[in-house]
């Protein structure tokens, strides 16, 4: 039997159960099948479940006007990140929010410039996305030495 209160209404603490069960309620887990190597920079698994998915274009190192940032190699992957926080931000998503992300290389001997970048980049986040890095030969711009995309989720509006 419901508890109702003098106007009719249910009991506030049951409205609030009822409200609990239809909400979808927002989670991401992160796993690494059992008996299987646990990488530090980022996670095999990656479930999100309850939100909105955000597929993020590749970020290019290019500045609002589409002129390239430099042609270092940090340089490049420094901008590319910060276009990515740019374009996580102007949905209210952020680093922490990135559930996968796909990298594209032109050049392998600098992989280990890119993971120190991308690490640094991820440091505030307790559990790192997915990650798959490509080498390729080259880009849509011969310049540009990276491309980076993302998939993020947050919650449901």
């Amino acid at each position: 039997m419901r508890r109702r209160l003098a106007s009719g209404r249910a009991h506030p603490a049951r409205r609030q159960a009822v409200l609990r069960k239809t909400a979808p309620r927002f989670k991401v887990r992160y796993s690494c099948p059992p008996d299987f190597y646990d990488p530090k920079s980022y996670s095999h698994v990656v479930e999100g479940e309850g939100g909105r998915l955000l597929f993020g274009s590749g970020q290019v190192p290019v500045n609002a006007q589409r002129q390239l940032a430099g042609r270092d190699f940090r340089e490049q992957v420094e901008k590319g990140y910060d276009n990515l926080e740019t374009v996580l931000k102007s949905v209210g998503a952020g680093f922490e929010n990135v559930l996968k992300t796909t990298n594209y290389l032109t050049n392998l001997s600098q992989a280990k410039v890119f993971r120190e970048v991308r690490d640094a980049r991820f440091a505030h986040v307790k559990t790192r996305p997915a990650s798959t890095t490509i080498v390729i030969t080259s880009l849509v711009e011969p310049e540009f030495l990276l491309e980076i995309e993302v998939i993020a989720a947050v919650p449901a509006r």
